[in-house]
């Protein structure tokens, strides 16, 4: 009796997985897809979101942007050093940036594509990897909260001294 059920449930949570993995990657959805939305493009590589009000670096911390594009490779630091590696760059001729809170991230998701799951054509630099976001778990110290852009799937038990990637963001 307790098998059927066991069963129904792993036949459900595969067929989910199938369909859901279908996706196509944002590149390529973006190649023909070619639209920035409701992102505003601004200078030295930064883009303003006209639903959010908010400013953000089309690259990840760390890379340049240069020519249309984000060059370089990424920073991966640990949660703190991220924090304070934010407060203190300087891009466009601002000094007020930071690393985004988790909704603000989530903001970004294209739920149409994978690998990164962000439209390619705004932020070339982000890749489908772990970013971290600004808050700390609630009920773990110890731990934050972070966004895998693969698929877009958000954790909140990220050990702070790992070192991931992280974005810039300016209100």
């Amino acid at each position: 009796m307790k098998i059927v059920p066991f069963f129904l449930a792993l036949t459900c949570s595969t067929l989910a997985y199938g369909v859901i993995d279908k996706a196509p990657k944002c590149t390529d959805y973006f190649s023909t897809n070619q639209t920035f939305g409701h992102y505003q493009r601004m200078d030295s590589g930064l883009i303003k979101d006209s639903i959010t009000g908010l400013t953000w670096y089309r690259c990840g911390a760390g890379q340049i942007w240069d020519d249309g594009q984000c060059k370089g490779n990424a920073l991966l630091l640990p949660f703190y050093e991220a924090q304070d590696w934010a407060e203190s760059v300087v891009l466009g001729g601002f000094d007020d940036w930071r690393v985004p809170e988790i909704e603000e991230m989530t903001s970004l998701v294209e739920l149409d594509c994978k690998s990164p799951s962000i439209n390619t054509l705004v932020f070339s630099g982000i890749e489908p990897e772990v970013y971290w976001s600004s808050e700390s778990n609630f009920w773990m110290r110890s731990m934050a909260w972070s966004l895998f852009f693969y698929r877009s799937h958000y954790f909140n038990k990220q050990a702070k001294f790992d070192s991931f990637r992280f974005m810039l963001v300016r209100s």
